[in-house]
């Protein structure tokens, strides 16, 4: 039996971030994967034709000199690639035409978003109490807040664009933490963000760090693949599935399956880094209740469509990250990035490429669609929306049947009642974006935060320094 001081099951970004803070602090760690490579949904492809496609995260946002200073101990910093300005202009639907999100007071003045009684009685927001219930649906909480266009026309489609969610199912207090945290602790959104506490002073004369949007020439699946070098092939094991997990005599015994054949792997420590819904089949056992309440966590499904164009068959000057459609708008697509107005080498030399998420909570029977049929009304909304004109040179579809986790009312309760298993099973940690966020650089950071800390843990236990 090989044993190793943790174990970490599942190779997405939060796992290989765990996976590597724990090995860069001295601890023989082990991953096991049950797909082909890691990454999870970070994957990309480079076509023959030249265009580069991620099928599931685009991009990511950070400003933390952290995951910069990792990229440099990674080999890849000198390979992160900045999004073009124009990735800070994003579009919603309007009347079936995409309309410039307002990013600043005087900008939402004139917008054409929101008619001028939809502007005022934004103003009231400060002079509104705040809400006497435990928890509301997003929907629910904006409307208050805000009033019912703002929610409709800024919030709906935020929420679908991130989480492939329905605003009216979504829990405010586990989605939006901080904005739940402000309205409660200072009675408004407004006051409460202007008085929210600060971070760490910087020092005199140190620069303000800039949020950067970025990714690699050849897709974000870099980012994972180069974790996986830095652990190196006889600590990554690809298409091994971790079939059942038991403590023993304070340790912790895994058992794999991994070409044709089982093994058992033991630990001090053990992270389950998998979706929630193969994290209760692994603690059944040892806790029913947390099992219950890990699937309890609804995912969404989603179809990622890639088209290529030629860049003179779209009318629309795709000009910024692309656009996101509220429900109001009736689009069979939540939304279509535009990934080459961000890194104009994503296509080949006179194509544009875009990519396309249809699905979600709001309709997910469009994600069980046919390739053809998802190509086909695809199409039609680029026609509709972008002006597209002609067949494109490209398309290619990719499904996630289990896409995002939805953070729907009652998800604090089951977060808690993960927690509780973590405290009765020493040595047992639970990670993933169904909980502390589903971006990229929430799940790189609570990956770093608990690696960190179990090797904390273990060196203080050893006596090591």
């Amino acid at each position: 039996m090989q044993s190793y001081d943790a174990v970490v099951v599942g190779g997405g970004i939060s796992g290989l971030s765990a996976a590597y803070a724990l090995r860069r602090r001295g601890l023989n760690v082990l991953v096991v994967e049950a797909g082909h490579a890691v990454g999870g949904t970070m994957r990309s492809e480079v076509t023959p034709d030249g265009f580069v496609l991620d099928f599931g995260p685009n991009t990511v946002a950070s400003k933390d000199p952290a995951l910069w200073q990792e990229f440099a101990a990674l080999g890849i910093e000198g390979e992160r690639m900045a999004a073009d300005r124009r990735g800070g202009r994003r579009f919603i639907l309007l009347n079936g035409k995409p309309a410039l999100i307002p990013t600043s007071p005087p900008q939402l003045l004139t917008s054409p978003l929101l008619t001028t009684a939809a502007k005022l009685r934004m103003l009231a927001e400060p002079l509104l109490p705040r809400a006497a219930a435990a928890d509301e649906s997003v929907a629910a909480f904006f409307a208050r807040r805000l009033g019912r266009a703002p929610a409709e026309r800024l919030v709906d489609p935020f929420v679908s664009g991130v989480y492939g969610g329905d605003p009216h199912a979504t829990s405010m207090r586990a989605a939006f933490p901080t904005l739940w945290a402000a309205e409660q602790r200072a009675g408004s959104l407004l006051v409460g963000m202007l008085t929210a506490p600060r971070g760490p002073r910087r020092a005199k004369g140190e620069p303000r760090p800039r949020n950067v949007l970025f990714s690699f020439p050849e897709g974000l699946a870099a980012w994972p693949r180069a974790y996986a070098r830095a652990l190196g092939s006889e600590h990554v094991w690809t298409d091994a599935k971790a079939t059942r997990l038991r403590p023993a005599d304070g340790a912790w015994q895994l058992t794999v399956e991994r070409g044709g054949r089982t093994s058992t792997v033991e630990a001090d420590t053990v992270v389950l880094a998998t979706p929630a819904y193969v994290t209760a089949g692994l603690v059944e056992r040892l806790d029913a209740a947390a099992a219950a309440a890990l699937r309890g966590i609804p995912y969404a499904p989603m179809a990622v469509v890639h088209l290529g164009y030629d860049r003179a068959n779209v009318a629309h000057p795709l000009d910024g990250f692309g656009l996101l459609c509220p429900a109001v708008e009736r689009r069979k697509v939540l939304g279509i990035l535009w990934p080459t107005s961000l890194f104009p080498e994503r296509a080949p030399e006179g194509a544009v490429l875009t990519t396309s998420f249809v699905g979600g909570s709001r309709m997910a029977a469009l994600a069980a669609l046919g390739d053809e049929a998802l190509i086909a009304l695809t199409r039609a909304e680029h026609e509709a929306i972008l002006g597209a004109s002609g067949a494109p040179r490209m398309a290619r579809v990719t499904r996630w049947g289990q896409a995002i986790p939805q953070y729907v009312a009652g998800h604090s309760g089951r977060v808690a009642a993960l927690g509780g298993l973590e405290a009765r099973w020493p040595g047992l940690h639970l990670l993933g974006n169904y909980r502390g966020g589903v971006s990229v650089a929430a799940c790189w950071r609570s990956g770093v935060a608990l690696g960190e800390r179990i090797a904390a843990q273990q060196h203080v236990a050893r006596g090591v320094v």
